[in-house]
């Protein structure tokens, strides 16, 4: 199994993002490759791995980093999302695989999973440079994913929190946050499904990521 090494690239503003580069073991002068992110709050080591790996074994290099913000990555205010701030960053991704002297700038893919995966659809859509696209169950609109993980009932309260939050940062108060997983209905959070709390809460290196994010990042389209 090959092992990946760290890397990093500078992004828009100085920030800079990290992930993980794999090269497969076979020898060539250059390969295809493949650039990956994680969803909606989550980290590179959400499972990400084991595709990478599978897409290594097949002869691509494949890099997998962290958005802005979330694991390994800068990012001042953490865990907040800005989706249009992510597809930016993610082009500067596609830059840095394009610098690797083993790829074949003529051969690169994104892969996206969940609000990456609308992320990849965006990308494939305006970035030239792009020649596969893989959306795995992709988030396309926020509305309509609004209008399924929000009840009616809670809708206008869920207003308040957003129109609270602006005041409170004019004010000069850091974002509000909330859970992104969280079973008890009395507790704000984005996600509350038992298949959803498995896969955030599933076992991480310590440190890696946090249960939470901005109060604003539940309001992204």
């Amino acid at each position: 199994m090959v092992e990946p090494r760290n890397v990093e690239f500078e992004a828009e503003g100085g920030d800079h993002l990290r992930g993980w580069l794999f090269t497969p073991a076979t020898v060539r002068k250059q390969y295809p490759a493949v650039s990956m992110a994680h969803g909606y709050g989550g980290v590179k080591e959400h499972g990400l791995r084991r595709f990478a790996q599978a897409f290594t074994d097949a002869g691509f290099v494949v890099l997998v980093h962290d958005h802005r913000n979330f694991g390994a990555s800068d990012g001042a205010i953490r865990h907040d999302i800005d989706p249009w701030r992510q597809i930016a960053d993610w082009r500067r991704a596609i830059s840095f695989l394009e610098s690797q002297p083993n790829v074949d700038p003529g051969r690169i893919g994104i892969w996206g999973t969940s609000y990456a995966g609308g992320h990849v659809l965006v990308l494939g859509a305006t970035d030239l440079r792009i020649r596969a696209v893989v959306s795995q169950v992709p988030t396309i609109s926020g509305y309509q994913q609004g209008l399924r993980r929000v009840a009616p009932d809670a809708a206008e309260a869920l207003e308040r929190q957003f129109d609270e939050d602006e005041r409170a940062q004019f004010r000069g108060e850091p974002p509000r946050r909330q859970q992104i997983v969280n079973d008890d209905p009395a507790i704000p959070a984005a996600y509350r499904s038992k298949d959803a709390i498995a896969f955030y809460l599933q076992h991480l290196p310590e440190g890696i990521w946090k249960n939470d994010v901005t109060v604003r990042s539940t309001g992204e389209p």
